[in-house]
């Protein structure tokens, strides 16, 4: 009488494959669920990364040749942007406006053009606005306006930053080459008071080519409403320019601003 073995081979002298077969499913299932895990880990440490930066820096005024405050998005010691607060004043008569200038001919900002007025500005964007490769980005190496009040021959007051007290920029730049996107908040001490600011943070999307949402401080551009707990309700729709010209009057009162300007052109 044959013995029988303790592999359990048939008659026909071939092993038995389904118990080999379950311990290797088992196997091979828990290699798949690590390696996958692994992948899964890799695949978010490539993932976008906001770097938000908390401040509270003044936007300096400064007469005849303007104040400039830098923009150091990525914090790298070299400005991306500046902001240039310019006011001057004569015979009674004077202005004062705010603007944006791109560091480089490649760094833009999201610009508009509000009705009836000539050229493009940069937009006073609410929180929630995916800012990416889709945006109405412009640049000007004379930098886009945020904002201007000027009382002369011909006053004129323009800006879609009129009347707003908090808003976004949305930012455009470059780093070694490749393209990245920011925003920056600016708060005013009142509507309308765009002469009296402060960069109120700042962040941006560290991944090339990736986009930030305004106001996202963590996440990706996709769970950043999420992550970031901001409302997309705009807040900082702009009033009439002759509604702030009180509070502009006076915080420049020695501009002798005491004209009623006209409609935004």
């Amino acid at each position: 009488m044959r013995p029988k073995s303790s592999l359990n081979v048939p008659n026909d002298g071939q092993r038995a494959a389904i118990p080999l077969a379950r311990n290797l499913e088992k196997n091979l299932l828990a290699y798949v669920a690590v390696a996958g895990a692994g992948l899964f880990s890799a695949v978010q440490s490539a993932e976008a990364e906001v770097v938000y930066t908390p401040s509270n820096v003044p936007i300096t005024q400064g007469f005849a040749g303007g104040a400039l405050t830098p923009l150091d998005l990525n914090n790298d010691g070299t400005p991306d942007f500046t902001f240039s607060n310019f006011s001057y004043q004569t015979h009674g008569l004077g202005g004062l406006w705010l603007k944006l200038i791109p560091a480089q001919p490649a760094n833009e900002v999201w610009g508009t053009q509000l009705a009836g007025q000539r050229r493009v500005t940069a937009a006073a964007l609410p929180a929630g606005v995916q800012v990416g490769s889709k945006g109405n980005f412009a640049s000007s190496p004379q930098g886009l306006n945020l904002a201007i009040v000027d009382v002369s021959l011909t006053s004129f007051a323009s800006g879609s930053w009129l009347g707003v007290e908090t808003a976004y920029l949305g930012l455009k730049f470059v780093i070694s080459g490749e393209v990245h996107y920011g925003w920056a908040r600016v708060k005013f001490v009142a509507p309308g008071a765009f002469y009296s600011g402060s960069i109120y943070g700042y962040a941006f999307e560290s991944v090339p080519n990736q986009p930030i949402v305004t106001g996202q401080t963590s996440g990706t551009a996709e769970t950043g409403a999420a992550v970031g707990g901001f409302s997309p309700t705009a807040t900082n729709t702009p009033h009439k320019a002759s509604a702030s010209l009180g509070l502009l009057a006076a915080g420049a009162s020695g501009l002798g601003m005491t004209r009623e300007l006209p409609a935004p052109r």
